[in-house]
């Protein structure tokens, strides 16, 4: 079972209840948090590693050299 549960305060995804399990974090003012924003805040980044992972860009740098 699915049931919507409200809006990500930082990016405004859905946040959902499936199975008795909430996709989210509720925070200390009763506000939700989708996982991915709750864990940039963790870790204190600054929301291109999110993006790049959402839109499935990535950054690859290569240490060989041409010749």
């Amino acid at each position: 079972m699915r049931e919507w549960i409200g809006k990500c305060r930082d990016c405004g995804k859905d946040i959902y209840c499936e199975n008795g399990f909430l996709n989210g974090v509720v925070l200390d003012d009763q506000s939700l948090k989708c996982f991915a924003c709750a864990e940039q805040e963790d870790a204190g980044t600054d929301g291109s590693e999110q993006k790049n992972a959402e839109t499935g860009d990535s950054e690859q740098h290569s240490e060989t050299e041409l010749d």
